[in-house]
């Protein structure tokens, strides 16, 4: 049987059909791949690597130019470290990168770090990314908390174009604090480095555009997280709130791929009919937006970074997508929503709407009678 290359090095628990746990409504999607996807539970492990090598990621985007996923993390032997890794699976067009070191082993030089440390894998710096594979790796630091002490270190890969003050400017070094992680205690691999000990928690999260491996520590470091902020502001005490939100996009400058919702103001007006709080995610700070979420029990919202945050609700919750074929074409979000809600206990359902694309944009709009229909009878 064909296994993929996340498949093979993991300890698998169980799976399950991504389709069979996605309600929707709207325009036949059973021909896409999210709908052939699979979901993987899996047990992440760890080790602890004396004198490990650390080189720097050479690319400017979290998929490389190639195709293929480098080694980053070698021992003593020059032997790769392969738990290290950054797991993806086989995605279209990209080859079995995973097993492959990119890194000729000339003569160079390494920086030499004395102590210990405590590898966090990727960051990326894009919400929806950053927020499944750059922190998740926390999990064992909260399973296992003895292994780390007041001195311990954090080890991050970044891009190759990685601007540390601005991300140390932006909103989601939020998420750094909740987990005791600042400045003074972050290393990035911006040059090759061998460090003197190191913890390597297996990466807790492997999502791409068909099949997703997840674990269920990644949804203990979202508790976690969540629990960490949300009690951090205070200006939206849950009693004043409604438990249902709506994400709303009309704030977004220069939205990905173009995609706009031509009609949402519509929408958004019929939701408030049904007891919706309209949020705009780039009015609010991480801590504010969990305090949002601490006490939501359904979230809509269109599929991707704004709705991802459905991830941080502590408690089972109903998540409704607002989408249409062409951009489940190009782009994951639904995919990632359906596998993360698996693994959170979450409740997927989705309203396909019929497209209109235009050449320099994807305009769409969504039939918001057939809609609320829809809403009513799942929340």
């Amino acid at each position: 049987m064909f296994k993929d290359c996340v498949e093979r090095n993991i300890e698998v628990d169980y799976k399950l059909r991504a389709k069979d746990y996605l309600n929707y409504c709207g325009e036949n999607i059973n021909d896409t791949r999210m709908m052939e996807s699979k979901f993987t539970c899996f047990k992440p492990r760890y080790k602890i690597v004396e004198s490990a090598l650390l080189l720097p990621y050479v690319e400017p985007y979290h998929i490389p130019s190639s195709g293929f996923f480098e080694h980053w993390v070698y021992d003593k032997y020059l032997a790769p470290i392969t738990i290290a890794n950054h797991y993806k699976p086989i995605l279209k067009g990209y080859k079995d990168h995973a097993q492959l070191p990119a890194y000729p082993f000339k003569s160079f030089k390494s920086k030499k770090l004395a102590g210990n440390y405590y590898y966090m894998g990727m960051l990326n710096p894009h919400f929806g990314h950053f927020i499944q594979e750059s922190i998740t790796r926390f999990w064992l630091a909260l399973e296992k908390p003895n292994l780390l002490n007041s001195k311990t270190k954090f080890v991050f890969h970044v891009l190759k174009n990685f601007n540390k003050e601005a991300f140390f400017s932006s909103n989601l070094t939020q998420f750094l604090t909740a987990l005791g992680m600042n400045k003074n205690n972050i290393i990035f691999v911006q040059e090759p480095i061998t460090v003197e000990n190191i913890i390597i928690p297996e990466s807790a999260v492997s999502i791409s555009d068909g099949n997703c491996y997840l674990s269920e520590q990644s949804k203990t470091v979202w508790n976690y997280v969540n629990q960490s902020m949300a009690d951090v502001n205070k200006k939206l005490p849950a009693d004043t709130r409604s438990d249902k939100v709506y994400l709303s996009r009309s704030k977004v400058k220069n939205p990905i791929q173009g995609r706009v919702l031509t009609n949402e103001a519509e929408l958004e007006s019929q939701l408030l009919r049904l007891g919706f709080d309209i949020i705009s995610p780039e009015d609010h700070d991480q801590n504010e937006m969990q305090a949002i979420l601490n006490n939501t029990k359904v979230i809509a919202g269109a599929p991707g970074s704004g709705l991802q945050n459905s991830f941080f609700i502590p408690h089972t919750a109903t998540t409704i997508a607002f989408t249409t074929k062409p951009i489940i074409a190009i782009n994951p979000g639904l995919n990632h929503q359906i596998h993360t809600d698996l693994i959170c206990g979450n409740k997927t359902n989705a309203i396909i709407a019929k497209h209109d694309v235009m050449q320099t944009q994807m305009n769409w709009n969504i039939d918001v009678p057939s809609t609320i229909k829809f809403i009513k009878k799942v929340i």
